[in-house]
């Protein structure tokens, strides 16, 4: 589809998003910042809608087929990576629906980072001006990096989960210190996301991708099993860059032409919010083009061309597909 069609079938949905859903017959609704769960029995019905959420904060406006994309970016990567670690996908009965197994969720969000950008760079310049050790959840940092620069490796920057609020960094020894896992299952976590954020890279290496950061979910299953759960590699995930333009605009000191959700935090910068206050309505253009962002990314990480489905996600459209699937 010609980036112009797609434009305009954008715009002609901005009215439609899908920024929240009523479904009936499917057990206790929880809502997240993104995604709507339904507690169904022994599974849980997650519905992904169109909200977008920034510094912790759901903003006003959603972006028209964000829900369709992400779902369908987390069912391509939950079956590309079975064979690193166990996930809780039945099955995807609707464009913007995932059925999971009920897992007991480890409050703990999994961050690997391959760049110094993002929040990682403020703090790290935070630290920096402070004269303080630069060290983010545990890792050392090394001195004199530069924005967006390549880390040496990987790293392992991990925060709590927040019900509320702002997620906190926090150390690998302060996890097991907590109580929140074991040293044995955080050892798994660990070498299970750097293995997830390789693969990552390699498929959209392939495409001229580069996977900068990303946040993982784990679980435990009924049976203890420990399993990836919520999303994998989405745009809202993670931060993708494209490689073509890395070394250029990184010796330059110019922003990464990237496919997420980082322009739309640097245009509410400008707007003097990052969280707290009133939040600002995004203007027409920011909406498409993070719509634009979306598609990209799940083009980029798949490989397969985006189509948007013919009818727009609604609380109808959603509630047929999941009473003619298996769930009854």
């Amino acid at each position: 589809m010609k980036e112009e069609e797609l434009i305009s079938i954008i715009q002609k949905h901005i009215p439609n998003v899908l920024l929240e859903t009523n479904l009936e017959g499917y057990g206790e609704k929880k809502s997240g910042k993104v995604r709507d769960l339904y507690y169904y029995d022994d599974k849980i019905i997650i519905v992904t809608s169109d909200r977008i959420s920034a510094f912790d904060v759901i903003l006003n406006q959603g972006i028209p087929f964000k829900g369709q994309a992400l779902n369908q970016t987390s069912e391509f990567w939950f079956n590309a990576t079975k064979k690193i670690m166990k996930n809780h996908i039945v099955s995807v009965p609707d464009p913007n629906v995932m059925i999971a197994q009920q897992c007991k969720p480890i409050e703990l969000e999994v961050i690997i980072r391959g760049y110094i950008t993002g929040s990682a760079w403020r703090r790290y310049k935070q630290l920096e001006e402070n004269n303080e050790p630069l060290i983010i959840s545990g890792v050392e940092f090394p001195s004199d990096l530069r924005k967006d620069e390549k880390l040496p490796e990987p790293v392992f920057t991990p925060t709590t989960k927040a019900t509320s609020g702002h997620d906190e960094e926090i150390a690998p020894e302060e996890i097991v210190e907590r109580e929140i896992v074991t040293q044995e299952i955080l050892e798994r976590i660990m070498s299970t996301a750097f293995k997830l954020y390789a693969e990552g890279n390699k498929v959209v290496g392939k495409q001229n991708g580069i996977l900068v950061d990303t946040k993982y979910e784990f679980g435990l299953n009924p049976e203890g099993d420990l399993v990836l759960i919520d999303e994998v590699h989405t745009a809202d995930s993670s931060r993708y860059w494209l490689s073509e333009f890395y070394e250029d605009r990184f010796e330059k000191g110019e922003n990464q032409r990237g496919l997420d959700k980082e322009f739309v935090r640097n245009w509410l910068r400008k707007k003097g919010f990052t969280g707290e206050g009133q939040i600002p309505n995004l203007p027409k253009e920011v909406v498409t083009n993070a719509a634009l962002n979306v598609v990209k990314a799940y083009e980029l990480i798949t490989g397969q061309n985006f189509v948007p489905s013919k009818t727009y996600a609604t609380n109808i459209r959603l509630q047929r597909n999941l009473e003619s699937s298996l769930i009854k």
